[in-house]
């Protein structure tokens, strides 16, 4: 049995071949689509199929990611840029969020009801995330814009369902808050990414070029967004 990895514009897929398989299977197990094909299958009609079959593919394997989605309440942690917060949860008079080393107290108001508090715990943290966030990209946004000779606008923090972030013709930056739930490289990543729209405001191979450029780990980070993009919420 061979095996070869594949990657399409939304998400990558193994290839296995098997001289007993007599016709091709798609399988996708833990959010991950398996190609099974027979020997002398050609990979060029293991793309063709994987093309026709990719909105059956894409709602499988949101589904299949919704069912290993992390229940960071439940797990007592929550990630930040590659690192691992234990969650304290407190009730007093007022709410607040602190980070005390690598412990999150999030601390809920005695008002706060019962049926309420696991929501009031997810829009705290939410909050919280949104305020690292604008310092965070702020920083990095200012390290690689003179990095890249490039020059942003304004800066936005977002709670986007379908993007990592934008640049606008205006030269305004949006970042979605959930990337400091990933890991920092990822993170820097997208701001590359979006620095270079200054330049190219489009997907073109210059705009790929450029983004390589500057940040070798490009397909790696995009990659790990495709596999792990479930993992990045409250």
């Amino acid at each position: 049995m061979s095996a070869l990895v594949v990657e399409s514009e939304s998400f990558s897929y193994s290839v296995h071949y098997s001289a007993r398989r007599r016709s091709v299977a798609l399988q996708i197990k833990q959010g991950q689509l398996t190609v099974r094909a027979p020997l002398g299958y050609g990979l060029a009609d293991v793309k063709t199929l994987v093309e026709q079959k990719q909105l059956w593919i894409l709602k499988h394997l949101q589904q299949s990611a919704a069912q290993l989605k992390p229940d960071w309440l439940a797990l007592q942690q929550v990630p930040l840029l590659g690192t691992m917060l234990t969650l304290e949860l407190r009730r007093a008079v007022k709410s607040s969020v602190d980070l005390c080393n690598d412990r999150l107290v999030v601390t809920v108001s005695c008002r706060t009801q019962a049926s309420d508090y696991n929501n009031r715990v997810q829009a705290l943290l939410q909050q919280w995330y949104k305020t690292q966030a604008v310092n965070w990209f702020t920083e990095r946004v200012g390290y690689w814009q003179n990095r890249m000779q490039l020059k942003a606008a304004d800066l936005v923090i977002g709670n986007w369902r379908t993007k990592w972030g934008y640049c606008k013709n205006t030269a305004q930056l949006g970042f979605n808050w959930r990337l400091l739930m990933a890991p920092a490289w990822v993170a820097d990543y997208v701001v590359v990414h979006e620095l270079a729209h200054l330049k190219h405001l489009n997907h073109s191979p210059r705009f790929w070029q450029l983004v390589a450029e500057h940040y070798p780990q490009a397909e790696q980070a995009k990659i790990w967004l495709r596999q792990h993009q479930y993992e990045l919420e409250l």
